[in-house]
């Protein structure tokens, strides 16, 4: 009689490091209890490449944060993600080169970063994949490096493909609207098609914040795990919380998972109590599953349209999308001395999925109320 193995992987979200982490032992003992312990690097080293032109923040990291992630025990690296192109080829290529090869994921040329890294224990092969939304670093045809788009017409038949030289498919996806607890029905609906195609497992980040866990056909799909240690600025109350996500393997199928919260303080980051993590869950995933849930969605929809996109959207074209006295002076200025249309804007607000579908939601919504 063949024996039994049981494998267990370890996720974590977004990393960005300026100092070192400080892991507690209960975490510690939580990693290296896992055969595979995955991390989302977020950003490339400092002091490599040139700055490219985007819209939003340009985010690097320590040059030892390759160093300090892999003394800490993790041993996969997903880099496909909305910041680790920020300084071009070579700060991208020079960020991979500080990583074993035969650990990061989808990053490089197109041929590497929509390659599948099979790791097999006891006889069972595992594959692994790695995508992010659209935007400035994608290899959508408008750069020869860079990070695995998820909606890449390529995305379909690679899945299927992979599918068939692995026994579980494990699909890690950098995506979602930023500091909301809940996906929004598009991404749901894109990553279900990803098990439709093969997936096993769908395991995401980008939000910033946690959110919940559902299961589709037998498959878990986690939506956000949140930061683990991001070090750059922010006054959002979850902006140093985030889950770790275990999964158990045994005879080719999922036996187990289990979803932890961390907090991180200052260079420190500690497990919350289980009962923390069990309520985090729940909270999550009523929210989830809550018969509002859409009108949820289009709440914030109409409200990041409001404090953000209708700004967004008059921009490029020097416009006001909001008249106040600041507004006004800053539009006046624009006015006096930028005569060019900003088409990093224009693409940032038509080509990054979650911006688009986001802002459609709220016009939909406004137009809605406005016809009653």
């Amino acid at each position: 009689m063949q024996a039994s193995h049981q494998h267990r992987f370890l996720f974590v979200g977004d990393a960005v490091l300026q100092t070192e982490p400080e892991l507690s032992e209960e975490l510690k003992a939580l990693l290296f209890s896992a055969d595979i312990r995955s991390c989302n690097v977020e950003a490339p080293l400092q002091g490599f490449g040139s700055p490219i032109a985007k819209t939003g923040p340009l985010v690097a990291q320590n040059r030892l944060a390759a160093d300090w992630l892999i003394a800490s025990g993790f041993n996969l690296f997903p880099m496909a993600n909305n910041h680790i192109y920020d300084y071009g080829i070579e700060g991208l290529l020079h960020t991979m080169e500080a990583f074993p090869h035969d650990v990061t994921l989808g990053v490089g040329t197109e041929e590497d970063a929509y390659d599948i890294l099979v790791q097999t224990f006891d006889d069972v092969k595992y594959g692994f994949l790695a995508y992010g939304e659209n935007g400035y670093g994608a290899l959508n045809g408008d750069r020869e490096a860079g990070h695995a788009w998820v909606n890449s017409p390529r995305v379909q038949e690679d899945i299927q493909r992979y599918k068939k030289m692995v026994d579980v498919l494990i699909v890690q996806v950098h995506a979602g609207v930023e500091l909301l607890d809940v996906p929004i029905p598009e991404w749901r609906a894109r990553y279900r098609r990803l098990v439709d195609l093969g997936a096993d497992a769908i395991i995401c980040h980008h939000p910033h914040v946690m959110q919940g866990i559902e299961e589709y056909k037998g498959k878990l799909i986690c939506y956000s795990l949140g930061n683990f240690y991001f070090d750059y600025p922010s006054n959002h109350p979850q902006w140093n919380l985030g889950a770790v996500l275990t999964l158990d393997f045994q005879n080719k199928e999922r036996v187990a998972y289990d979803f932890q919260v961390v907090k991180k303080t200052g260079t420190r980051v500690e497990l919350e109590d289980e009962s923390v993590s069990a309520t985090w869950l729940k909270n999550l995933n009523e929210k989830l599953n809550s018969a509002s849930y859409i009108e949820y969605v289009n709440e914030a929809a109409v409200r990041d349209w409001e404090q953000h996109h209708a700004a967004y959207y008059a921009k490029p074209f020097n416009g006001l999308a909001k008249y106040s006295l600041k507004n006004m002076l800053k539009h006046a200025k624009r006015v006096l001395f930028n005569k060019n249309i900003d088409y990093n804007m224009i693409w940032h607000n038509m080509f990054i999925e979650s911006n688009k579908w986001l802002v459609e939601r709220a016009i939909r919504y406004k137009f809605k109320q406005e016809q009653k």
